[in-house]
Formats: C-alpha cells, structure tokens, sequence
C-alpha cells in the first residue's frame, strides 16, 4: 500500500494491536525488572540478617562472658620482705614466722604461669542443661578430665553447667599441662571438712596461674543446718562426697571476692562449707576407691600443729590431667 492511499480501518486496528503489544511488552519487561531487583534486593537483605542471626547466636546465645581478674600478688612478693614480716612477730612466734616464709620461698622457684582462659565460654544452650554450643554443633555440657596420679587414676566429670566459667579455666589449665607434675599440697581429716586439694605448683597452698576467676555459687546444695549469722557468709551447705570444687581465699568481712584460680579440691566425705566455692564437676564413681586410699594417708601437720590438716604424708603426684 503507497504511503499516500488513505488507511483503511482494517489498518487502523491492526496498527492499534502492535502498539497495545508493543506497550504490554514493554509493562511485562518493566515488571520483570522490578522483580529482579525487589528479589536481588530482599536476597541481600534475608543474607545481611541470616549472617547477624548467626553471628548474635555464636557470639552470645549459649555462651557467656567471663571476667578474670588479675592476682594482687605472687608468692614471690609475699616473701620479698621476709626479715620486715619476722620481726613485725611477737619474739615466741619469729621462729616458726622464719621456718614458714622459708617455706613459701622453697615454692618460688615452682610457680607457674598460664594463659587466661578466653572470655567467652559455653554455657547450656537456652532450655537445656545436657548441650553446650561448640562452633555450629551441639555436644555434651559435661566434659571427661583425668587426673593420672601416683596413686592411681581420679576420672572427673567436668559440667559447664554448674560452673561455666571456672570448669572452663579447669579445662584450660588441664590442656595446657598447668596440673602436670604438681603434688596436692593438703588433705584435711576434720569433723567437717573432708577433702584433697590439688591445683598449686608451689605446694604451699598460695601459688596461682597468674589470674583470678570469678565467683560462681553453687546451686542446689543441701543446708547443713545451724545457726547463721547475718553478719557473715551464708550458713553452711553440704558439699556431697565426690564434688570437685574450687579453692579460693574470700572474705566476705574484707569485701574480698573472685580469688579462685587454678587450685581445686575433691571431697571424699560429706564436708560442710558456706557456699562460696565453685562446683566444677564431680569424681567418677570409678575414682572413689583411689580417693578414699589417698584419704587415709597419715597427715603431716604444718607449724600451726593442726594434725587435721596439712601434707599427705606420701606424696600424692598429679602426673598428667587428661581432658578427652
């Protein structure tokens, strides 16, 4: 058809139905496109919180934040001024004053540095007491640690639940061998008060890794019963036979608090403690009888003469604590 024959009106509408496609097209490709977009954007956005959710949940849920604190001083600075403390002492007590820092300074050259445990140690994931968070995974809250001993093997099963900040510096002194070689420098046989304590290079009961850790107070532990005095700690508790627990120097009436550290003791009857001492975990019903051999161990006083309390008088050696 020449360009000057006038249109038909069948011309018409088929030119009409092209420009209707023409726009149609156009609309399905500008929606295509704002599909893209919206779906490349929502991706990001659904990737961005994905990565924060993971993040928040490794970072904070199921773990928590432990602060150590730093040891005000070394045993080394205890005896630094050896002959100023004895004649500070009433003239009677000079004597034993002297053969006592003489003590503590044998253990000097014993003491033992360690790492700081890392900050953030896991704790039973939100609704359960059986699984702490390891990376992406879930594994056992309680953690098998062995003392291998000169008297024979202690098995302990260490729970982050009772505990997680100290069970996890207990883990990590025992992965990097800070136990190995060290003797446990005191067993007591009193009325009420039933334990070995292990856990101090210098054996003089004052050595520590260099930090503090915090204060975790037990749970659950029965009353002993008695009279308390609001003044002081809580009344006494029971701290059944097995617990593993840790030492620490507290005084509530000197505002003295979060001074455990590397020094632990395992109960081997009943003993009754204000509930000041972290529970780590608890002796294997396989290590009792190892115990109680140690336990009856003859005791060798120290200079205040006190026959309940001191050094088993064979050694007992931690060769190896072993965390599986």
């Amino acid at each position: 058809m020449s360009s000057n024959e006038p249109l038909t009106n069948e011309d018409r509408r088929l030119a009409a139905k092209r420009k209707l496609e023409a726009r149609l097209d156009a609309e399905r490709a500008r929606r295509k496109r704002t599909m893209t977009i919206t779906v490349t954007i929502l991706s990001v956005l659904g990737l961005v919180a994905a990565t924060t959710i993971v993040w928040l949940a490794e970072t904070y849920v199921g773990t928590v934040n432990c602060e150590w604190g730093k040891s005000k001083n070394t045993l080394a600075d205890t005896v630094k001024d050896r002959d100023k403390i004895i004649k500070e002492q009433p003239a009677e007590r000079q004597g034993d004053a002297a053969k006592y820092l003489d003590e503590l300074a044998a253990g000097v050259p014993k003491e033992r540095d360690a790492p700081e445990p890392a900050s953030n140690v896991p704790v039973p994931f939100p609704g359960s007491h059986r699984y702490v968070k390891k990376g992406f995974l879930f594994v056992s809250s309680k953690t098998p640690m062995t003392l291998e001993t000169s008297r024979g093997s202690l098995p302990i099963t260490l729970d982050h639940a009772s505990a997680p900040c100290n069970t996890a510096a207990v883990e990590s002194l025992a992965k990097g061998g800070y136990y190995n070689g060290t003797d446990c420098h005191r067993l007591t046989n009193s009325a009420n008060l039933k334990v070995l304590q292990c856990g101090d290079p210098t054996g003089t009961g004052m050595g520590n890794p260099g930090w503090t850790s915090p204060d975790e107070a037990p749970e659950g532990l029965k009353s002993a019963g008695g009279m308390q005095n609001p003044m002081m700690s809580p009344g006494p508790v029971v701290y059944p036979r097995g617990t593993v627990a840790i030492a620490n120097s507290n005084n509530a009436m000197l505002g003295r608090s979060n001074t455990g550290g590397a020094q632990f003791f395992i109960v081997y009857a009943d003993s009754q403690l204000t509930p000041d001492f972290a529970v780590v975990g608890h002796l294997d019903k396989q290590g009792l009888a190892t115990l109680d051999a140690i336990a009856k161990t003859p005791i060798v006083p120290g200079l205040d003469g006190n026959k309940e309390s001191g050094k088993p008088k064979d050694p007992v050696t931690i060769k190896a604590a072993v965390v599986k």
